[in-house]
């Protein structure tokens, strides 16, 4: 089991990228579910602000087994 973390910040991207990778309140179930299908994770968080946006996964076949 991996735990695999992929973000950025206002100190590794400017406003423009930010702007384009965040998720809004109400995007947040669709936006992990198709995580979810794209890495086959088994868990994962999605955190998004006005200056960073991260994605926290662990490592699974996605059906929540093991």
């Amino acid at each position: 089991m991996a735990l695999i973390v992929a973000g950025i910040n206002y100190r590794t991207a400017p406003i423009e990228v930010r702007e384009r990778v965040a998720v809004a309140p109400h995007e947040v179930g669709d936006a992990l579910a198709e995580l979810r299908h794209r890495s086959g994770a088994r868990e994962m968080v999605l955190l998004s602000t006005c200056n960073r946006t991260e994605v926290y996964l662990v490592e699974g076949e996605g059906n929540g087994e093991g």
